[in-house]
């Protein structure tokens, strides 16, 4: 069976046309005409496997993974890096405009990365048995792994001592997390299913194994889904500095992982701050957005939930001697009434992958005092949602993409947004 691709979406995949109905393939280019065998059938869509490429496009490449196609990780790695932006660029817009409504005709800027790989500076390796690395595409086996071409270099160089350090441990962990801040500087995680006591190994025991810039390491367990830390090697965080303003990050906060793009995301935002006085910056983590905004604005306020990174961002605020900064520990997506008494006219807000809940749509609606609104968005389809709901009032006035996780389908957006009158 010939399929010719159509376009790809969000994703991953292409999509074309078999036997009436639309046919989802991965790893194929637009234009090309792909051999395929079916894998599952529904009403109205097909998934299929390609298996051989009848008639290449140009900007097909030779994937420098061995585990590419195998590995869950990359989506990409067989289209040359141009042409992966330019697809993400469409897509952006495409489903801004089909999901949101809109009719947004062109991004003002793309900020390709300056690595298209070794650019990831953390990374969570999955344990079994003798197995670590990554879940296999579409399943939940392991792959085992020397290394991965989206880690940076001294991330990788650390997988083979993280096999050394399973030989000395009697219990052994689910999952090994490693964060290398841009100077070297590493945290690592071990987790457990179940709480732990002891650790048999020290942290010069670890630095001998995975790096001499190891500040340190924390034993965990699962807890109702999240990670309870039960012992704690040497220090909980490290340093990293962008914009001219110095971070510190614990190993329980959070921070963008494409090292190279930060200076970008930064960009987009700051351009966009304009003449107001009064900003709120949601889900602001250890306050990455905040801190630098403070310099062109008279007063913001930070706000989020995760009690580690409010800690980091008030010691940020400090070190950098940021006085018209503000942080609180709640619920970005349940502060509507903390906003709706604040009065900011401006909003700067980066959620997560679900986008913004309805109530803080409704905030966002009803407070008069919003002129502007800079939406940081990792999800083009949730970030459409919301769009859709706040053209009500708002108008979008620039689109940016900074293309923070190369080789996949994630596309990483800035949209500003304006009051009408």
């Amino acid at each position: 069976m010939i399929v010719k691709i159509e376009k790809l979406v969000y994703g991953g995949k292409g999509i074309g046309k078999l036997d009436g109905r639309v046919c989802f393939v991965p790893f194929v280019l637009p234009d090309e005409e792909v051999e395929v065998e079916i894998k599952k059938e529904k009403k109205s869509f097909i998934e299929c496997e390609p298996l051989s490429i009848v008639e290449k496009s140009p900007f097909r490449t030779d994937p420098p993974c061995r585990y590419f196609r195998y590995c869950g990780g990359c989506d990409y790695q067989h289209i040359t890096y141009e042409k992966q932006v330019e697809i993400k660029a469409e897509i952006l817009l495409e489903t801004l405009n089909r999901i949101g409504r809109l009719n947004i005709d062109r991004i003002d800027k793309i900020y390709p990365s300056k690595k298209p790989f070794n650019y990831r500076n953390r990374t969570q390796l999955k344990i079994r048995g003798e197995k670590i690395g990554f879940y296999m595409r579409e399943s939940r086996q392991i792959i085992n792994i020397d290394s991965c071409l989206l880690l940076k270099e001294d991330i990788n160089g650390m997988i083979s001592g993280v096999r050394e350090i399973l030989k000395f441990l009697i219990f052994q962990p689910e999952q090994v997390h490693i964060y290398s801040s841009s100077d070297g500087e590493a945290l690592v995680k071990f987790v457990y299913q179940k709480r732990v006591r002891r650790f048999p190994l020290g942290l010069k025991h670890l630095r001998s194994f995975l790096s001499e810039k190891l500040k340190g390491a924390g034993i965990y367990h699962r807890k109702d889904d999240l990670l309870k830390r039960d012992v704690l090697l040497g220090e909980s965080y490290i340093y990293e500095e962008y914009g001219g303003i110095k971070f510190r990050v614990s190993m329980d906060s959070f921070f963008q992982v494409n090292v190279y793009q930060v200076e970008n995301l930064l960009d987009a935002v700051l351009q966009n701050i304009g003449d107001h006085e009064k900003a709120v910056d949601l889900f602001c983590g250890v306050g990455t957005l905040t801190l630098p905004s403070a310099r062109y604005i008279k007063e913001i306020y930070g706000i989020e939930s995760n009690p580690y990174a409010v800690n980091d961002a008030n010691h940020n605020r400090k070190l950098n001697r940021i006085k018209n900064a503000k942080f609180f520990r709640m619920d970005a997506n349940r502060s509507g009434g903390f906003i709706a008494e604040l009065k900011p006219d401006l909003v700067i807000i980066d959620p997560p992958r679900t986008g913004v809940s309805d109530d803080l749509v409704r905030t966002f609606l009803d407070t008069d005092s919003i002129k502007r609104i800079i939406y940081v968005s990792c999800n083009p389809s949730t970030l459409a949602r919301d769009l859709g709901y706040l053209k009500e009032r708002y108008s979008v006035e620039k689109v940016y993409m900074i293309d923070m996780f190369p080789q996949t389908y994630h596309i990483e957006s800035v949209v500003v947004l304006q009051k009408m009158k």
